[in-house]
C-alpha cells in the first residue's frame, strides 16, 4: 500500500482529491496540509506520493519540492495546477521529471485516472539523492586544438567503468562537440540551464542532465549556434555549485581560456587537468595562463599538466617542457591522430572500443587517480 500525502490550500479541491485517493487500488491517504508550513510540520516519516499545489499561499511549490526531497529523496510528486499557469511552470514540471499532473476540472474520474498512473510510475522512479561530498575536475587549456574535449569525455567514461557515475558538463560553448563524440542527442542542453539564470537550482538541474548509454551523465551544448554571451561567471558558478549537490564526481570540459565559464570552472574545481601539446607556442601560452590563474587566487597544487601528442615534437625534451612550464608533467598521451579523428566522427570513444590502446591505458590510470581524489 502506497502512502499519499496532500498539500493543497483550496478546501473544495482538497476534498475532491481526498475522496478520490481511496478509490485507487493500492493507495492510502496519510494526511492533508493546507500550506507549506503545515506540510513540513505534518509530513509523515514514510510517504510514497505527495500531491502538491504549485501555487501555495505561503511558498513556491517548486521550492517546497526541493525542501521535501532533502528529507524524502525517493518521494514521487504529483503537481496540482489551477489551469492558467504560464509556460515556465510547465517547463519546470518537465525539468523535474513529473509525469503525472492534476489539472481542472477536478472530477472524480480524472483525479482517479491520474493517481492510478502515478501509483504505477512511483514504483519505478529512481531515488533522488543529495551528495554530501563531491569532487570536481576541470579540463582546460590555454590554446585550442590540444585534444581537451577528447580527454574529458574519455576520462568520464573511464571513471564510469570504475564503478562511479560522473556527470560530464560541457562548458566549451562549442556547438555539437558532445553530440558527435558521444553519439547521442539529449532532450535538454545547457541552453535550458543558462535560461534559468541565477534561479537555477538542483531540482531543475537534476532533470536537465541526460543519462548516457555508457554509464555516465552529461549536459551538452546544443547542436547549433547559440548566444552564450549572457552566461556570465556568476551564473556559471551557480550551476557548478548546484551540480555539486547531485553528483559525486564532476568532469567539466571548458572552452577558451578567457571565457567566464572557464574561469568559473577552474576556480571552483578541486583538480584542474591542463592539456597542452609539445610545441613551444602552446607551452608558453600555458605557462603564462598558469601564472595568470595564480594571480587570481587559483592554487597551483590543483594543476595536473597533461601533454598530448607525446610521440611528436621530440626536439623538445621532457625536461625542457617542464622547464618552460615551471611545473611537472603528470602524464603524456600517446600520439594517435588517425584513430582520434575516427573516434570523433564515429562517436566511438577510445575507452569503449580501443581497450588495449596505449591512450586508453593512460586515461584509465588517470581516472583511477581521479576517483581516489589524488590522495598522493
Amino acid at each position: 500500500m502506497a502512502g499519499v500525502f496532500l498539500i493543497h490550500s483550496d478546501a473544495a479541491v482538497a476534498q475532491s482529491i481526498k475522496a478520490a485517493v481511496p478509490t485507487v487500488s493500492g493507495l492510502q491517504l496519510l494526511g492533508h496540509a493546507g500550506s507549506a508550513g503545515e506540510a513540513m510540520a505534518k509530513l509523515p516519516a514514510l510517504v510514497d506520493i505527495i500531491i502538491l499545489q504549485i501555487r501555495l499561499p505561503d511558498a513556491d511549490g517548486f521550492n517546497l519540492i526541493s525542501q521535501i526531497r532533502q528529507r524524502h529523496p525517493s518521494v514521487y510528486f504529483v503537481p496540482a495546477l489551477q489551469g492558467n499557469e504560464a509556460g515556465d511552470v510547465w517547463q519546470k514540471i518537465l525539468q523535474n521529471n513529473m509525469r503525472d499532473v492534476l489539472v481542472p476540472p477536478f472530477t472524480p474520474q480524472a483525479i482517479a485516472s491520474v493517481l492510478h498512473q502515478a501509483s504505477i510510475n512511483a514504483q519505478h522512479a529512481s531515488p533522488v539523492l543529495e551528495i554530501s561530498s563531491s569532487y570536481m575536475v576541470a579540463v582546460a587549456s590555454a590554446r585550442s586544438g590540444v585534444g581537451k574535449s577528447i580527454f574529458a569525455v574519455n576520462l568520464a567514461l573511464a571513471m564510469a567503468r570504475q564503478k562511479v557515475k560522473p556527470t560530464l558538463l560541457d562548458y566549451s560553448m562549442s556547438p555539437g562537440d558532445f553530440f558527435t563524440m558521444l553519439d547521442q542527442v539529449p532532450r535538454n542542453t545547457i541552453v535550458e540551464a543558462i535560461s534559468q539564470g541565477l534561479s537555477l537550482d538542483v531540482t531543475l538541474l537534476r532533470n536537465l542532465v541526460a543519462d548516457h548509454k555508457l554509464g555516465f551523465q552529461f549536459l551538452a551544448c546544443p547542436n547549433d549556434d547559440f548566444d552564450f554571451y549572457g552566461f556570465d561567471a556568476g551564473q556559471a558558478s551557480n550551476l557548478l555549485k548546484e551540480l555539486r549537490s547531485m553528483a559525486e564526481y564532476i568532469v567539466v570540459d571548458t572552452g577558451a581560456y578567457d571565457l567566464p565559464p572557464t574561469h568559473a570552472a577552474v576556480e571552483e574545481a578541486d583538480l584542474v587537468y591542463l592539456i597542452t601539446t609539445r610545441d613551444l607556442s602552446r607551452l608558453m601560452s600555458l605557462q603564462r595562463w598558469m601564472k595568470s590563474l595564480e594571480s587570481r587566487g587559483v592554487e597551483r597544487n590543483k594543476f595536473k599538466v597533461i601533454v598530448n601528442n607525446a610521440e611528436v615534437g621530440t626536439e623538445i625534451s621532457e625536461e625542457e617542457i617542464e622547464e618552460v612550464l615551471s611545473h611537472p608533467v603528470t602524464a603524456y598521451l600517446p600520439s594517435c591522430p588517425a584513430e582520434t579523428v575516427y573516434s570523433i566522427n564515429s562517436g566511438k570513444l577510445f575507452v569503449d572500443t580501443r581497450k588495449d590502446h596505449p591512450f586508453t591505458s593512460v586515461i584509465e590510470k588517470l581516472a583511477e587517480f581521479t576517483i581516489q581524489r589524488w590522495a598522493e
